[in-house]
Protein backbone atom coordinates (compact mmCIF):
# COMPACT_ATOMS: atom_id res chain seq x y z
CA UNK A 1 0.00 0.00 0.00
CA UNK A 2 1.63 3.61 -1.23
CA UNK A 3 2.42 5.95 1.81
CA UNK A 4 -0.82 8.38 0.87
CA UNK A 5 -3.30 5.98 0.79
CA UNK A 6 -2.35 4.36 4.34
CA UNK A 7 -1.85 7.91 5.45
CA UNK A 8 -5.55 8.98 4.15
CA UNK A 9 -7.00 5.77 5.84
CA UNK A 10 -5.47 6.22 9.03
CA UNK A 11 -7.05 9.49 9.03
CA UNK A 12 -10.65 8.54 7.97
CA UNK A 13 -10.01 6.10 11.13
CA UNK A 14 -9.05 8.87 13.41
CA UNK A 15 -12.10 10.70 11.89
CA UNK A 16 -14.79 7.93 12.74
CA UNK A 17 -13.32 7.40 16.19
CA UNK A 18 -13.98 10.60 16.75
CA UNK A 19 -17.20 10.92 15.74
CA UNK A 20 -18.24 7.93 17.69
CA UNK A 21 -16.94 9.54 20.92
CA UNK A 22 -18.96 12.78 19.90
CA UNK A 23 -22.20 11.07 19.29
CA UNK A 24 -21.97 8.91 22.37
CA UNK A 25 -21.06 12.16 24.19
CA UNK A 26 -23.64 14.50 23.14
CA UNK A 27 -26.46 14.73 25.42
CA UNK A 28 -29.25 15.43 22.91
CA UNK A 29 -29.42 11.84 21.48
CA UNK A 30 -29.62 10.30 25.17
CA UNK A 31 -32.28 12.91 25.86
CA UNK A 32 -34.13 12.24 22.94
CA UNK A 33 -34.74 8.34 23.86
CA UNK A 34 -34.90 8.72 27.84
CA UNK A 35 -38.49 11.08 26.97
CA UNK A 36 -39.88 9.52 23.97
CA UNK A 37 -38.76 6.20 24.43
CA UNK A 38 -37.45 4.54 21.00
CA UNK A 39 -38.96 5.29 17.54
CA UNK A 40 -42.44 3.22 17.04
CA UNK A 41 -42.68 1.44 14.24
CA UNK A 42 -46.26 1.56 12.79
CA UNK A 43 -46.08 -0.46 10.02
CA UNK A 44 -47.93 -3.27 10.92
CA UNK A 45 -50.86 -1.15 11.59
CA UNK A 46 -51.31 0.13 8.50
CA UNK A 47 -50.95 -3.20 6.87
CA UNK A 48 -54.08 -4.40 9.09
CA UNK A 49 -55.95 -1.19 8.09
CA UNK A 50 -54.99 -1.56 4.02
CA UNK A 51 -56.29 -5.61 4.49
CA UNK A 52 -59.26 -4.26 6.13
CA UNK A 53 -60.35 -1.92 3.50
CA UNK A 54 -59.33 -4.55 0.97
CA UNK A 55 -61.81 -6.75 2.55
CA UNK A 56 -64.49 -4.16 2.34
CA UNK A 57 -63.74 -3.25 -0.96
CA UNK A 58 -64.56 -6.92 -2.03
CA UNK A 59 -67.68 -7.30 -0.15
CA UNK A 60 -68.99 -3.91 -1.81
CA UNK A 61 -68.03 -5.21 -4.80
CA UNK A 62 -69.64 -8.47 -4.47
CA UNK A 63 -72.72 -6.81 -3.20
CA UNK A 64 -73.09 -4.48 -5.90
CA UNK A 65 -72.68 -1.57 -3.25
CA UNK A 66 -70.36 0.03 -5.45
CA UNK A 67 -71.39 3.40 -7.94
Amino acid sequence: MSRSRAFNRFHRFLARQKRRGLRSALPQHKMDYEYYGSPIDHSRDILNRLKGREVELELMDDLGLTG
